[in-house]
């Protein structure tokens, strides 16, 4: 597309702006505007399926090319996406004009930006069109694990109110978080230390996909797999919102009848996801074997082979579950929790899985709380693929044991005279909370 074409599509977005304000949806001007964009965007998709506008240095850049116009030619799409905190706006082959008006509605509404315009976009049914948010550090790690979290509790209390949910937030979640952690992992990795109790079946969700996505990413899966774990971790108990309440969150321990009405909940969620338009059946298939043990006990019955990927959930699955604190159960350290999975390898879990799991993590995992040859108690925040023993930890607690008002970050390979770790320290004990302390981290 030449230069004329390009500013033709930007003058008219912009034109969309201004007459929207100007006028209500059913105007004929405002009908006109849109239309002409529509038509502008088809015969652009003619040759290619996504349109990427983006603002690089307070300039606008289409498709990877500068535009030579500028604000004062631009003005009410450079102050929208200001205004909104938008890095890029993303239209791909497609879009629709009812979409396209729902859009700019959006855009002109300054209630809606960061992660509630992407939220909104999902409720308007606007899923040719996506959009960037301006990163603000670390910030933004955080800002899509809290998003992830209201998509699952989105989802299941639609199934409660016996809704149908869509597939499209769910996809753009696992999306965003996709790339997150092939980032960077370890922050990813620590923010799955957040344990909310009280929503205990949101967080392990979430945290679910997060260890799913980051052995898959480890191992080399491709794009297509790597979504399908992602997902399939995401919703794993979305079966549990058939079972009530008051089994699922019960303090003491199951009768038979309780048990076997839990064990439903990977069939449960099977037949849920399978009604799901837009959801890959691989994905209802991971769902439903995630408590199948590589020995081929577990629940529920399978007839054949069970899908490699699979274990990639079911091993997310109980890792999460081991680091967390239960009513019949004290939080294992990352450490300690890798050293049972490889005590089970062979039973419950494949082998060479479990190996990679440990390779990725390393000896001491993210969020393992240690003690150091100084004396020195810190919070390992990065492995070392060099050296597995010698981690990035954030020193938390000084050599008399104070809790540090300022830790203080120490890469333990950066030379041969660094402190080395003399083993782990109980958060427990010191009443620490890794999840309040990885929260601060991305804050």
């Amino acid at each position: 597309m030449n230069n004329d074409g390009r500013e033709s599509i930007l003058r008219t977005i912009n034109s969309s702006l201004q007459t929207r304000k100007l006028y209500p949806p059913k105007h004929p001007s405002v009908i006109g505007t849109i239309r002409r964009l529509q038509q502008q965007l088809s015969e652009f998709f003619r040759t290619k399926t996504k349109l990427v506008v983006a603002m690089v240095n307070d300039e606008l850049v289409f498709d990877d090319i500068p535009v030579a116009r500028g604000r004062e030619d631009y003005p009410d799409l450079f102050t929208r996406m200001e205004n909104k905190e938008i890095e890029a706006l993303i239209f791909e082959k497609g879009v629709s004009e009812k979409e396209l008006t729902s859009f700019i509605d959006v855009m002109l509404d300054d209630s809606i930006k960061g992660d509630n315009l992407k939220r909104e976009f999902s409720k308007r049914d606007i899923t040719h069109i996506t959009v960037r948010s301006i990163g603000s550090g670390k910030g933004v790690f955080l800002r899509v694990y809290n998003d992830a979290i209201e998509v699952v509790k989105d989802t299941m209390n639609d199934i409660r109110m016996g809704k149908l949910p869509r597939a499209e937030p769910v996809k753009r979640v696992v999306g965003e978080m996709a790339e997150l952690v092939l980032s960077d992992s370890s922050v990813m990795i620590g923010l799955t230390m957040i344990k909310n109790y009280d929503n205990y079946l949101y967080n392990h969700s979430v945290n679910v996909s997060i260890i799913g996505l980051s052995l898959g990413s480890f191992m080399g899966l491709e794009k297509e797999d790597l979504e399908v774990v992602g997902t399939a971790g995401l919703l794993h108990d979305i079966g549990k919102t058939g079972i009530t309440e008051d089994i699922i969150k019960k303090p003491g321990s199951l009768s038979h009848e309780e048990w076997e009405q839990v064990k439903q909940h990977p069939v449960i969620g099977e037949r849920i996801i399978k009604r799901i338009n837009g959801m890959k059946e691989l994905v209802a298939r991971l769902v439903y074997e995630h408590h199948v043990r590589y020995d081929r006990t577990g629940y529920p019955e399978v007839k054949g082979d069970v899908h490699p990927l699979s274990m990639i959930v079911t091993i997310a699955d109980s890792y999460d579950a081991l680091t967390t604190l239960r009513v019949y159960q004290k939080p294992y350290q990352p450490s300690e929790a890798v050293k049972i999975l490889k005590g089970l390898s062979g039973k419950h879990f494949d082998p060479l899985m479990v190996e990679r799991f440990a390779d990725m993590l390393g000896v001491y995992p993210v969020g393992t709380l240690v003690r150091l040859s100084t004396n020195e108690v810190g919070v390992v925040i990065r492995a070392n693929p060099v050296d597995a023993e010698r981690p990035v930890v954030k020193v938390v607690y000084d050599k008399e044991g104070n809790r540090l008002t300022e830790p203080f970050e120490l890469d333990l390979a950066a030379s041969p005279d660094a402190p080395q770790i003399v083993g782990s320290a109980d958060p427990c004990a010191r009443e620490f909370d890794l999840g309040d302390f990885f929260t601060k981290e991305v804050s």
